[in-house]
């Protein structure tokens, strides 16, 4: 129980810190010699409630972990409107909703996943493909919206290829983060209200689990931004529906990475990587799940109850809060990163900003994962 409340504080506090997810401190745990069992309830509670969490900074502050990038465009339009405190609500209430159903799913995803893994696998690379262009075509601006996702992916590219500690961290930091705050200076947020919620947008949530559980299927399309950023394609999504969509293929996605390693031997997720490494995952499949649903669970709760306190951020002098972002989103990229990093995230920040700038959809930046993934896999 003690390693439980443990693992969820830290996930929590990974979370709302920019940068530091459970991920990293997964492997801090390795360094200081924790081990077995006690790593992976550790890792396993810090999963849950870091991504539940990380929905605070991603709407409020406009910084995203990767797995909820795409998140800041309608999260931050929500709380620019003053409804933060309901894109909170519909991010952990979809979570929640997600974990349930993907949970209830595992037994068929046992039986399915062997036999879609082996016919779709050949043609991994062309879906990849396929979608990209559609992706492009569908935008307002096709010859700009096409030059920011190859600039992107290019960048994306050169990131990866330096063989960093976070490439995301400068990728997403830059484009999304840093970009939005020079473009937007110091303007303050306004007052945050909580309003009644359509519960229309739980059938994005279902969704959200279906796509997820796909996501873990497809070598390279691991990101639930990559993801979200597919399904636009082909389903209109208002803010709160989008909102639910990327916070449950985030939550399915986890979940079932802990299915895909028990069956395939193939962990999605770095957490599930971890994990893996300290215990036989098919051998402790149901206590890790059960650990995995208590913690989201309880971090969906937490983060309900705060709701008010986190909307009264919108008090805070935001042109020396953004000043102090940047200044930490630099000084951590050089510190996880190198000069590498700061290779990375100075042109970067300038393809976000152009692509807010000249009116964009913010998705083309999504190339700097999907692009070198095509790359990869050709």
């Amino acid at each position: 129980m003690l390693l439980l409340v443990a693992g969820m504080l830290l996930g929590m506090l990974a979370g709302l810190i920019p940068g530091l997810h459970s991920n990293t401190m997964a492997a801090a745990l390795s360094g200081i010699g924790i081990a077995g069992e006690d790593a992976a309830i550790l890792i396993t509670a810090m999963f849950g409630a870091q991504i539940v969490f990380s929905f605070i900074p991603a709407i409020f502050l406009g910084i995203p972990d990767e797995s909820v990038a795409v998140s800041v465009l309608p999260g931050q339009r929500m709380a620019r409107a003053g409804r933060g405190i309901d894109a909170l609500r519909i991010m952990a209430a979809s979570a929640l909703v997600a974990v349930l159903l993907s949970v209830a799913l595992l037994p068929v995803s046992h039986v399915l996943y062997p036999v879609v893994y082996g016919a779709i696998r050949p043609y991994i690379v062309h879906i990849l493909v396929f979608l990209s262009c559609v992706l492009v075509f569908r935008s307002k601006n096709v010859p700009m919206f096409a030059a920011v996702f190859i600039l992107s992916g290019f960048l994306g590219k050169v990131a990866l290829g330096f063989g960093m500690e976070d490439p995301f961290l400068p990728l997403f930091g830059g484009m999304f983060a840093i970009a939005a705050m020079l473009f937007w200076g110091g303007a303050a947020l306004p007052g945050q209200k909580e309003g009644r919620l359509d519960p229309g947008f739980l059938k994005y949530s279902v969704l959200g689990v279906a796509l997820g559980w796909l996501a873990d299927l497809l070598p390279g399309i691991s990101s639930p931004a990559q993801v979200a950023s597919f399904a636009s394609i082909f389903v209109p999504f208002a803010a709160p529906g989008y909102l639910a969509l990327v916070s449950s293929i985030g939550m399915s996605e986890a979940v079932f990475a802990f299915s895909t390693s028990s069956v395939l031997g193939k962990a999605r997720v770095g957490a599930v990587a971890h994990v893996m490494e300290n215990v036989d995952v098919q051998a402790n499949l149901s206590w890790l799940i059960s650990i995995f649903v208590v913690s989201v669970a309880i971090a969906a709760v937490v983060a309900y109850l705060i709701r008010n306190m986190v909307g009264k951020i919108a008090g805070i002098d935001f042109g020396a809060l953004n000043r102090m972002l940047i200044a930490y989103i630099i000084l951590l990229t050089f510190l996880i990163n190198g000069i590498p990093g700061l290779l990375v995230l100075a042109p970067a920040i300038a393809i976000g900003y152009a692509c807010i700038r000249m009116g964009v959809e913010r998705t083309a930046v999504m190339g700097a994962v999907i692009v070198p993934t095509i790359l990869l896999l050709l």
